[in-house]
């Protein structure tokens, strides 16, 4: 329902280059908001605002908007069509929490140039394939936003986006799904600044090459911390990254070349710290520790057949653990399946 323009609303009009310091309540810090376009709608489902539904304030929006959203739980599904700017007042406390359909999303971001910051989102749909966050549009930006309680947090289909600084825990699937195909890569992505815990895997790479996974965390994944599956995860750079105490591997990459792992932290995964497979080429780690225990093989850095490449890095190499050559059994198969899902939104 759109509401009467606010004193506030009005004001953040009629100043087009203002500054404009918002409190948050959760943290104590200022959320500093930089408007250069014509418009700021305030979403407030109490009603202190131009609309109460947000959908509503982004139908309604000119291109190049900002929408505001108020703290509060807004069990509304979110579908984005135009460049906009989406900013939450407390990223603990402006929820995002719809049921969708099975295997369905929250949000979907469908127009390049689209960002997304500072909430909270969650999506209590059944299915494996539902998703905090479907990314079907290229240039858009994700930064200070919890994803969580969801199978998939963010499921990326295109090239050249960026998440920063965000937070995912309690994804079934993966926090983060880099999903290509033979004929529609997913490539130049970048995630930076993350912390990946209690999911399934952290990152999940299929035909996904040339992306940055840097300065991010990993730990106690009930699979893996970054999981390179299918075929054709190409030229991506991990660089900066803990990854630890992960249930089966560190970094996992199946049919993947010419990866660079660099100044990367990994240690104590169950079934290897790094694990390529034989048909896995001229992969470079360099600089990259892990902890070894010769009285424990599955806790050491291992690389196994093919043509890679290890500088000052404490590894030791091992052929790919039996756990990993089941994954790859059905790694095809959840591929088809995730394409099936994503070409019936």
């Amino acid at each position: 329902m759109k509401r009467r323009l606010t004193t506030t609303a009005l004001l953040l009009t009629i100043f087009i280059v203002t500054e404009i310091t918002v409190a948050t309540e959760s943290q104590g810090e200022y959320v500093t908001l930089i408007d250069n376009q014509e418009h700021i709608l305030i979403a407030d489902k109490n009603g202190e605002g131009d609309y109460t539904i947000i959908q509503e304030a982004i139908n309604n929006a000119p291109e190049g908007s900002t929408i505001y959203v108020k703290t509060g739980i807004y069990s509304e599904i979110i579908n984005i069509k135009k460049k906009i700017s989406l900013i939450g007042e407390n990223k603990d406390k402006t929820i995002i929490n719809p049921i969708s359909e099975e295997n369905k999303y929250a949000i979907r971001l469908g127009a390049p140039e689209i960002t997304i910051r500072n909430l909270s989102i969650t999506n209590g749909a059944p299915g494996l394939y539902t998703t905090g966050i479907h990314m079907s549009a290229s240039q858009t930006e994700i930064h200070d936003c919890n994803i969580y309680d969801t199978p998939v947090g963010i499921a990326v289909w295109t090239s050249d986006n960026i998440i920063n600084k965000c937070n995912f825990w309690g994804c079934k699937d993966e926090g983060i799904a880099l999903i290509g195909s033979r004929h529609s890569r997913c490539n130049g992505n970048k995630i930076t600044n993350c912390v990946f815990h209690d999911n399934c895997d952290g990152v999940e790479l299929q035909y996904s090459s040339k992306n940055i996974i840097t300065s991010c965390e990993f730990y106690e994944n009930t699979h893996t911390g970054i999981d390179a599956i299918a075929s054709s995860n190409d030229g991506n750079i991990i660089s900066n990254c803990k990854i630890y105490n992960n249930d089966v591997h560190g970094i996992y990459l199946s049919s993947s070349s010419d990866n660079q792992i660099i100044d990367c932290s990994i240690s104590n995964n169950k079934d290897g710290n790094i694990i390529t497979s034989k048909d896995s080429y001229n992969n470079e780690i360099k600089n990259s520790d892990s902890d070894t225990d010769p009285e424990n093989d599955k806790t050491k850095q291992t690389v196994a057949e093919g043509s890679n490449t290890q500088y000052g890095s404490n590894t030791q190499a091992n052929k790919k653990g039996f756990i990993s050559q089941i994954f790859d059994t059905f790694s095809n198969l959840n591929r088809l399946i995730r394409l099936f899902a994503f070409y019936n939104f």
